[in-house]
């Protein structure tokens, strides 16, 4: 396995974990909506710029599910959503992870073996 394909893997592995920080961000979003009571907010515009709004229904969210496609939800089938999320996000780091150890191990092994052999041919000459 080359060193190429391991980065790959690795950057893999820091994408999953920064779409799970999102999630979890997202689901606290909800959540903080759903319990303020005043129900303002700030609402950005763009990085930079941001406005004061006041939220209408603080029981209906809509939920980017990918590709421009939106669905509103209530904050329960919100907060379902981002758990179904970050479970199934959780668990595909999981099995990455547990590769990237295997192919690391694998590195290892082969890079040991090509010193002892190194070494070996050392000695003979």
């Amino acid at each position: 396995m080359s060193q190429k394909k391991l980065e790959h893997l690795e950057t893999s592995y820091q994408a999953l974990k920064t779409a799970q920080a999102k999630y979890q961000e997202c689901g606290d979003n909800v959540q903080r909506i759903n319990a303020n009571d005043r129900k303002e907010l700030l609402v950005p515009l763009t990085s930079s710029l941001y406005v004061p709004g006041k939220v209408k229904d603080s029981n209906r969210f809509l939920i980017d599910v990918g590709t421009g496609y939106y669905i509103e939800k209530t904050t329960e089938e919100a907060l379902a959503f981002f758990q179904n999320r970050l479970t199934k996000l959780t668990e595909d780091s999981k099995k990455l992870s547990q590769l990237i150890n295997e192919k690391l191990q694998a590195l290892e092994r082969v890079d040991s073996i090509l010193r002892a052999k190194i070494m070996e041919r050392e000695k003979k000459q």
